[in-house]
């Protein structure tokens, strides 16, 4: 029998961390060239192939016999998570083509940073609740 003390969710929280800093990149990036014209402003999405891969594991509407058959759904693992760039939505964009909107990227690196924080806190729960049971756990 193993015993698996990293679970699938702390791999989830890990990844989910690996991304928001991207994103943060892309998003200081965009604050960073809001006077460049024709430059087009980016974002990173990511949270519906994280919702997706962490069931990967769970089986799919075929019935498997075998760990190496297919189970008809296309899946993949926690840790190849990349997210997507896409071209953030400007319904204004300036006569020089850039379509960075100062306002939006802020509300968006806000948000990003308390989604950050959040994961942060939810890890250290985690290895507090890790350090308890191995250092109560023997009373």
């Amino acid at each position: 029998m193993s015993i698996n003390l990293f679970d699938k969710h702390l791999t989830l929280l890990e990844r989910s961390i690996d991304l928001r800093v991207k994103r943060n990149d892309l998003l200081a990036s965009n604050v960073a060239n809001q006077e460049t014209p024709g430059y087009r402003a980016q974002d990173l999405v990511f949270e519906k192939q994280l919702d997706k891969a962490l069931y990967s594991d769970e089986p799919g509407p075929l019935k498997t016999t075998d760990p190496r058959h297919f189970d008809g759904m296309q899946r993949e693992p926690l840790e190849t998570v990349e997210g997507d760039r896409i071209n953030s939505f400007n319904p204004d964009p300036r006569m020089d083509g850039n379509t960075v909107n100062l306002d939006n990227e802020m509300a968006k690196l806000a948000e990003n940073q308390l989604m950050f924080q959040a994961m942060t806190k939810a890890i250290n729960w985690k290895f507090r609740m890790l350090k308890s049971a191995i250092t109560d756990g023997g009373r």
